[in-house]
């Protein structure tokens, strides 16, 4: 731009400090010397991955990790609700239903029925982007849990990659009190290197791409005041992994 002050006076002094001319046209990249990111984890299997991702899930993260099949999932599913919401019951039995809001994603209700975790005292809500932002958030607001499926789980840090779409809304997994993950055995990787790799890979091939991606790596914290963590400031204050170990 050529309102901007001084500009050319400040590059040409670029350019000299630098012994060279002025460069007029872009170049080239040079290939990186070293990739040792790439390197981490990089012959370990999906199984060794797993652990890898249970392990620090469990010991560093405060959150739940569990591994089923997709024939178990429905169960898991239920009791992993189950033990959210019955907490709330228990302490007064004649509040109303609790409540579970999923992911309208059809990888993930392709895998499992909703209407199955649904009870007199537990009711079920499928995200509808058709009835509007409104209404959704309405119920995200009220549910105690929120179901979502993750594109990738990155074992190194326990992080879920959360692609945000029209049938999951991103406040499924952030509105609600505890949040429930559900990712294929398959689609585990190392850290955030490959994560990030799968996006450059979508935006070379012009693929639209997300309008926001999530990682997240357990429930909500913070320790910005007097490094004292504190869990469920600005999210949900639980978190269950999900692994589906035959997918």
């Amino acid at each position: 731009m050529s309102d901007i002050i001084n500009r050319e006076r400040f590059l040409d002094n670029i350019a000299a400090k630098l012994g060279r001319p002025r460069q007029t046209t872009p170049v080239e990249r040079p290939p990186l010397r070293y990739a040792c990111h790439h390197e981490i984890m990089a012959g370990k299997s999906s199984d060794e991955l797993k652990q890898i991702l249970i392990d620090y899930t469990r010991k560093a993260l405060g959150a739940q990790a569990l591994v089923t099949t997709q024939a178990g999932l429905t169960e898991s599913l239920r009791q992993v609700c189950a033990g959210y919401c019955n907490d709330e019951t228990a302490t007064s039995p004649s509040r109303a239903p609790s409540e579970t809001l999923v992911s309208a994603d059809t990888r993930l209700l392709a895998l499992f029925d909703p209407e199955q975790l649904d009870s007199d005292d537990h009711r079920v809500h499928v995200w509808d982007p058709q009835r509007g932002y409104g209404p959704n958030i309405e119920i995200a607001e009220r549910a105690k849990v929120g179901i979502v499926y993750a594109e990738q789980a990155l074992a190194e840090s326990g992080t879920m990659v959360l692609y945000s779409q029209p049938a999951q809304g991103r406040a499924i997994s952030l509105l609600p009190e505890a949040s429930v993950f559900v990712v294929p055995k398959s689609a585990l990787v190392a850290r955030l290197t490959q994560a990030t790799a799968e996006l450059h890979r979508k935006a070379q091939q012009g693929e639209r791409l997300p309008s926001c991606v999530n990682f997240v790596s357990g429930p909500s914290s913070t320790a910005d005041i007097e490094l004292i963590k504190v869990v469920g400031v600005h999210g949900p204050i639980h978190a269950t992994y999900v692994i589906i170990d035959d997918l």
